[in-house]
């Protein structure tokens, strides 16, 4: 698999595959990255330009033993602002010239729980389908394939919709409060 997508699989940003990569990173520490499989012609030597292959097996391997909050959970965790502005990768069926312009989504590539995730990688490195990079908000509003994981989507930028609004309404009603125990000429 090329790096840009194991980098896809591992849910993090290829420069943060490529720091992994190097054998002594710049706080001096050792890296610690998956193997990798550089492909060489016969005779010539790997130079530092060489496209960079990863195995499957492996990056499945290292991913297990790197349990790491992905992309998603970070921008779910900073709340409504994470969910407008973070760029995540999804899955996206490829575009017929009819449809120029229209993204139909499948699936949030971050999603290491869905069981259909390994087969959209081999769709994805077939060119069978790609991926985008949409923020929550725009996946949101996007089209998808299927109802269900449009739904469970859409959920949890609901939730935090509801979270945020319930937190403005309970910061006016402590201001009124603020407001009336500050002026008791005031009519309430």
């Amino acid at each position: 698999m090329p790096a840009e997508l194991a980098a896809l699989y591992l849910c993090m940003s290829p420069a943060q595959l490529a720091d992994l990569r190097k054998s002594k990173r710049p706080d001096g520490r050792a890296g610690n990255g998956a193997s990798i499989i550089k492909p060489v012609e016969s005779g010539a030597a790997a130079g530092p330009k060489d496209a960079v292959l990863y195995k499957l097996g492996i990056l499945r391997d290292f991913a297990k033993s790197h349990t790491a909050p992905t992309a998603f959970d970070t921008a779910l965790d900073s709340g409504l602002p994470g969910w407008v502005s973070a760029k995540l990768p999804f899955f996206a069926e490829r575009e017929p010239r009819v449809k120029r312009g229209r993204r139909v989504l499948i699936g949030g590539a971050w999603n290491r729980a869905d069981p259909l995730r390994e087969k959209r990688f081999a769709d994805l490195a077939k060119g069978r389908i790609r991926f985008t990079s949409l923020t929550c908000a725009e996946a949101a509003a996007s089209l998808w394939a299927d109802v269900a994981s449009h739904a469970a989507l859409a959920e949890q930028g609901l939730a935090l919709l509801r979270s945020e609004t319930q937190a403005i309404e309970a910061a006016l009603a402590a201001t009124g409060q603020l407001a009336a125990a500050s002026n008791p000429d005031a009519v309430a």
